[in-house]
């Protein structure tokens, strides 16, 4: 077997787990979008709908009005570094990649959104604070062992990570920088966009 396609091999099954023993793995940007990204979007626009939307948002988004230019200057500085790190790596800076860049942002923001702070909001009332965080985050993975095919200890890893990132908006009240620290962490888990030819690790 030659280098290249144990390369292919070994990062397409880095995150994922075949349908079937013929199954294909998520191979594409339009598939990861259509499986996972339009999922999560519409789990997030439903979750505008609830009467619990307005005040979350409120609380969550104060240090974000107070002083939008220190965000606006963090975003810029996450963004230069990727684009760093991208050059550093040999990937070319193509118009696919920027796109990727900024789909990785949209689903940070639509999944902090309706799992770290719209679901926990709505659940708290009836179970309290850990439980709503424990059943939101379990949901959050179980998303991506289905959209994404992802095996199960991936799975385990988004799960205690979710966890991490309600603890973080716990304790800063901060959507935008939750927000902001999965931006972060998505990209360095998955830096560039999926492709029939196995070139990069399929990924949110």
């Amino acid at each position: 077997m030659s280098d290249d396609v144990l390369s292919k091999s070994a990062q397409e099954g880095r995150l994922q787990r075949k349908t079937s023993v013929k199954g294909s793995f998520i191979s594409t940007f339009r598939q990861v979008f259509l499986r996972h990204g339009l999922t999560m979007g519409f789990i997030a626009l439903c979750c505008l709908l609830l009467p619990e939307a307005s005040q979350a948002i409120a609380w969550s988004s104060s240090p974000l009005m107070s002083a939008p230019t220190y965000y606006f200057g963090f975003l810029l500085g996450l963004l230069l570094f990727f684009l760093v790190f991208l050059r550093l790596k040999g990937h070319h800076l193509t118009q696919m990649q920027l796109a990727w860049l900024s789909y990785l942002l949209f689903i940070s923001v639509v999944e902090e959104f309706a799992f770290r702070l719209m679901l926990p909001s709505l659940l708290v009332g009836a179970m309290g604070i850990i439980p709503a965080a424990v059943l939101s985050n379990f949901l959050f993975a179980s998303i991506h062992y289905v959209t994404l095919r992802w095996k199960f200890i991936n799975c385990l890893g988004v799960f205690f990570g979710g966890l991490g990132l309600s603890r973080l908006l716990g304790n800063t009240e901060d959507i935008a920088l939750v927000i902001l620290v999965h931006w972060f962490f998505t990209f360095l888990n998955t830096p560039i966009s999926p492709n029939r030819k196995g070139q990069a690790v399929i990924n949110e």
